[in-house]
């Protein structure tokens, strides 16, 4: 931990204490539970802490706070503040500071801080929750008169009601702000645990929806020096709120981090009675919400400008392809011999462009031929990497063009992979393993996740040293078949390790951890050795970007 994680770290240990003392239900939420069962602590580059609670649960933390909150610690919630037009709690030391523009007026959530999401349960029924997601978006988007809230109104889905938004927001001119929301909120608020079966969390940012089941009892995970609570699956909640990917570490842009003004020496509030005294509060907010109004008016255009901006750029893209020098031949050569090294630098540019962001998050497809696509897809199957390319195939789908023979086949494989992986990292079901891998066997010496997928049963299984002698037999046969697959390399130095032949395992680890970025393996080494995963591929990167710089020398 770092010192902004020891702060936030000190702030959950109280939150806990608060919490267990009367007898308030909560759950590690977000990249914070992500960390918590990934890697037993923060993930490096985490700069927050999130948690889940139930709508009954935070009513009565709300209580609880009006007399339990610490002298050096502020809560803050629509709630108990008229100023503050967040639907996200805060728990915030008042001995840091942590600047947001959208809380300078308020001043009260500028420290360090903990941030609760609400979990409303929904209604029974398709339609009857689709009414309640776009009430959650119409109750957000009026209760901030800071910012535009659904910034996402084309890409993320159509729920946001236009309509119904200005309905009420008129309806707030003639009764009343405060009035509106709260009819808004006891409709969002109406129903029942025992009359629902799936959770939606009060933010408008994104719409997240989990099943009652899923939340459940808490179960006890470590998280740095203590055991906290996450949901009784939280798993499954991970992979609705983070995709298939959810157990393996991001690279770059995948890092969430906050880029805030931050003072964790000095209070506060020592800021705030600076710049308060030169603010015309009543004049900055009708500002602040004449500049929301214009904002929310223009941003329809604005997206619809953005989403045919990326749809040309596609377009582009799929001539430039098509008029390069390219032989499909040879590239189904490359994919045939698996030769991916060779088969990433054709088919990078399009990747460039199919992962863009702006042509990710609407569904867009670079328009190139079926053969291509499957190709593209295929390059990552084969690599034991579907996830990396579920948006490509579901980009394909909302063509209205029937699939080819090839892409139906890919995407079957694509479906074989994603069960096994919610039946071995959501399920933990040895059965449900054995009987996917039962019924796919054309895949068996076709993709690594087959692989993966046999050793770890066995890995589940194994008890004596006779079982880790095959399992480790077992284990180089699949190395040998899937070259360099860091998750195969695990089961190798894992069954050595169980054989006490401790250095050949920590060598192996070591090759294994440089070979993939599966957090659960970079966990289980540091478990095991006190091996730091992230500094070995930090010191592999530095070391690659000097060979990249005597490369260089020698060209010139």
């Amino acid at each position: 931990m770092d010192q902004l994680q020891a702060n936030l770290y000190k702030l959950l240990v109280e939150l806990d204490e608060i919490c267990k003392r009367n007898d308030v239900t909560y759950y590690l939420a977000g990249g914070t539970a992500l960390g918590a069962i990934r890697g037993g602590g923060f993930l490096p580059w985490d700069d927050d802490i999130d948690l889940y609670i139930t709508r009954e649960n935070w009513n009565k933390l709300v209580k609880v706070m009006e007399t339990q909150t610490p002298e050096n610690r502020v809560f803050v919630c629509v709630e108990n503040d008229d100023i503050y037009c967040n639907p996200v709690g805060r728990y915030v030391d008042k001995e840091t500071t942590v600047m947001m523009k959208s809380q300078l007026l308020c001043g009260k959530a500028c420290g360090q801080l903990i941030e609760f999401f609400v979990m409303d349960p929904m209604p029974l029924g398709e339609d009857a929750k689709w009414n309640h997601r776009k009430l959650v978006k119409v109750y957000t988007e009026l209760l901030s008169p800071y910012f535009v809230v659904n910034r996402n109104i084309l890409h993320e889905n159509t729920e946001f009601d236009f309509d119904l938004y200005n309905k009420y927001y008129k309806k707030s001119l003639i009764f009343g702000k405060k009035k509106v929301l709260n009819e808004l909120l006891e409709k969002i608020t109406s129903t029942t645990t025992e009359n629902s079966d799936c959770y939606c969390m009060r933010w408008g940012t994104r719409t997240l929806m989990y099943g009652i089941d899923l939340l459940g009892e808490p179960r006890m995970e470590k998280f740095e020096d203590a055991m906290f609570p996450v949901p009784a699956k939280q798993e499954e909640v991970a992979r609705i709120a983070y995709g298939d990917s959810w157990m393996y570490v991001p690279e770059g842009s995948g890092k969430v981090v906050h880029n805030l003004d931050k003072d964790l020496m000095t209070p506060f509030q020592q800021y705030v009675d600076l710049y308060k005294p030169l603010l015309n509060e009543t004049k900055l907010m009708r500002n602040y919400k004449k500049n929301k109004r214009i904002r929310a008016k223009a941003l329809y255009k604005k997206n619809e400008f953005k989403y045919n901006f990326a749809c040309s750029r596609a377009k582009i893209a799929a001539k430039h392809i098509m008029e390069s020098d390219y032989d499909i031949n040879v590239l189904r050569e490359l994919l045939k011999n698996k030769d991916f090294a060779q088969l990433q630098k054709h088919l990078s540019y399009f990747y460039s462009v199919q992962f863009n962001p702006d042509i990710k998050v609407d569904n867009i497809l670079v328009p190139v031929s079926d053969e291509y696509i499957y190709i593209a897809v295929m390059n990552h199957v084969l690599q034991g990497a579907y996830y990396k390319v579920n948006s490509i195939m579901s980009a394909r789908k909302n063509i209205n063009k029937p699939l080819t023979d090839e892409l139906q086949e890919a995407d079957r494989i694509m479906q074989f992979c994603k069960q096994l992986s919610i039946a071995i990292y959501d399920k933990k079901d040895i059965q449900l393993v054995e009987n996917i891998l039962q019924e796919n066997t054309q895949y068996s010496h076709m993709i690594p996740d087959y692989a993966r997928g046999e050793l770890w049963v066995m890995c589940q299984k194994a008890n004596t040293n006779a079982d880790y002698e095959k399992l480790l037999k077992e284990a180089k046969d699949r190395v040998a078949l899937f070259v360099d697959d860091g998750e195969i390399m695990r089961y190798e130095a894992y069954a050595l390790y169980m054989l006490d032949k401790k250095d050949e395992s920590k060598e192996k680890y070591i090759d294994a951890i440089q070979r993939t970025r599966n957090g659960f393996v970079w966990k289980e080494v540091n478990d095991l050795f006190g091996i730091d995963a992230y500094d070995v591929i930090d010191n592999q990167e530095d070391d690659d970007e000097n060979e990249d710089v005597e490369d260089t020398k020698n060209d010139d």
